[in-house]
């Protein structure tokens, strides 16, 4: 150990010097000691802080997709709640529709040639027609018509006879229909679509044909002119 020095006053005092603290052994180990905890306490601090970021940015991006999740299902729903027909200008609310392509055509009667392309069994929230207060229905089938002139003529697909295959008979609807059919000139093509409401349908898959019948005729000044007029009478096959 370091001896002591020793002061003397001038009225003969003596002291003993103290070295200051900052020359303590002491003094440095507690320096020491602090600087290592505080190192280790940074490290620890910085460790939690990369931890959490990746937490807060993946907790973001899930609550981002959920929303856009629940966006697209909203949008899906939007469009099957809005899908409506018109009967007698009031809305039927569609529940579900099945979607055929026959490819039907038929040249029986030379001045016409007359295609049906697309048959959609449609069954509907149960609806009660306005005008006909007796008349329930829960079922429409949409026809559509392609009608090419081969001479002037008159055809009235519009005023057709449906009969399903499980036993019910109904007219077209003309109020809801596209005015295409009547007089037609010469090599002129029309095309439209037939409505028919029916009162039973419990599913859209039970109808399995539809039987359709109309007329078309011309004007002649021929009385033997068998050919003037034609009843038709076709059957579509749902499959």
């Amino acid at each position: 150990m370091a001896k002591k020095k020793t002061i003397t006053d001038a009225d003969g005092n003596m002291y003993v010097e103290v070295s200051p603290f900052y020359k303590k052994a002491w003094f440095w180990i507690v320096v020491a000691v602090v600087v290592v905890i505080g190192f280790f306490i940074a490290i620890g601090s910085n460790g939690s802080d990369t931890d959490s970021k990746p937490a807060t940015s993946s907790k973001s991006a899930k609550v981002s997709n959920t929303k856009q999740e629940k966006d697209a299902d909203d949008t899906e729903k939007t469009k099957t709640k809005a899908a409506t027909i018109y009967i007698d200008n009031e809305k039927a609310s569609v529940l579900k529709t099945l979607d055929f392509k026959p490819n039907y055509i038929n040249k029986d009667w030379t001045p016409a040639v007359v295609s049906i392309d697309e048959v959609k069994v449609n069954k509907i929230k149960p609806f009660t027609d306005k005008e006909e207060h007796s008349s329930t229905y829960n079922g429409i089938i949409l026809v559509h018509f392609k009608i090419q002139a081969n001479q002037d003529l008159n055809m009235y697909p519009n005023q057709a006879t449906l009969v399903t295959s499980d036993g019910q008979q109904v007219e077209a609807n003309m109020y809801s229909s596209d005015d295409y059919d009547g007089e037609i000139n010469k090599g002129v093509t029309k095309s439209g679509t037939t409505l028919f409401a029916l009162t039973t349908m419990n599913n859209a898959t039970d109808l399995k044909t539809l039987r359709l019948k109309w007329s078309g005729d011309y004007d002649t000044d021929n009385y033997d002119d068998n050919n003037s007029s034609h009843d038709y009478d076709i059957t579509i096959n749902l499959q």
